[in-house]
């Protein structure tokens, strides 16, 4: 692989907003090369390399999974911050998109190897294990949730943590969960559906559900605030679901208040400081 001698001279606009906030969410990213063949590749502190882009779009070759793409693709569905909440026609899911080569290399290539960086961290009294990173972040979103619970007691009811870390597939996939690198958990599943449980998409025709709406802001807020996205903002919704995914929630930000190229300085859950 020949790098070129300066990202910043093949890189747009986009692909640098990107390129800040992979570096901001994830501080063990050093920088991006390019090689000969015009791909584009993250260069990790420890030599690492894991495809940020290649000539040809990955997800427009019909024998791929539309939804395990490069990195560029997995950022380029800007994710709606709250408390803006647009409709979410088919192919409109921000966030679900995933590069599981980069997921691989932040958090283990397989069951043992993830499991070797979990941490245990307690939310509204309940033990959540997850990736240290997500863990640590979701150890800061849990005091807001609880003044939200105090404020509004009805809250509770939907604050219930279930899951975590567990090395399993996408129900109804063949692709692996974000919960299987330890950076998602569900809230009150009882309350909070996935796409598939719902009777009326049983064919694959996705109806919107009416909590996509009505879910209280107060918590979707409590976890975007930490670096969390939250799967209601799918068109293939997942209520319940809350994943760590610091890098979408930086760039949201940014777009939202159309920083400048030169970017101010950002902490690890996209947070401008």
């Amino acid at each position: 692989m020949a790098p070129h001698a300066s990202f910043a001279d093949f890189l747009d606009a986009d692909d640098a907003v990107n390129l800040r906030c992979l570096r901001a969410a994830y501080p063990e990213i050093n920088t991006l090369e390019k090689s000969a063949d015009g791909s584009q590749w993250l260069v990790f502190a420890d030599g690492r390399r894991v495809l940020y882009s290649e000539p040809r779009v990955s997800h427009e070759r019909g024998e791929d999974d539309p939804f395990s793409v490069d990195v560029r693709a997995s950022m380029a569905d800007i994710y709606p911050l709250e408390p803006y909440r647009p409709p979410t026609p088919p192919g409109v899911s921000p966030g679900r998109r995933r590069s599981y080569a980069l997921l691989a290399a932040l958090y283990g290539k397989d069951c043992r190897d993830v499991s070797r960086g979990l941490c245990t961290v307690l939310l509204l009294g309940r033990s959540v294990r997850l990736a240290c990173a997500a863990a640590q972040a979701l150890e800061k979103v849990g005091p807001a949730l609880a003044a939200a619970a105090r404020d509004t007691p009805s809250l509770a009811a939907l604050l219930n943590p279930s899951g975590g870390f567990m090395w399993r597939n996408i129900a109804g996939e063949k692709r692996l969960s974000p919960h299987a690198f330890g950076i998602a958990l569900d809230l009150s599943p009882n309350f909070a559906p996935y796409w598939r449980w719902c009777k009326q998409n049983q064919h694959a025709i996705v109806t919107p559900h009416s909590l996509q709406q009505k879910y209280p802001v107060a918590i979707v807020e409590a976890f975007e605030a930490r670096g969390f996205i939250w799967g209601g903002k799918w068109h293939e919704y997942d209520i319940m679901h809350f994943e760590y995914r610091p890098e979408l929630v930086c760039k949201a930000r940014v777009r939202r208040w159309s920083l400048p190229e030169e970017l101010p300085g950002l902490d690890n859950a996209g947070n401008i400081e």
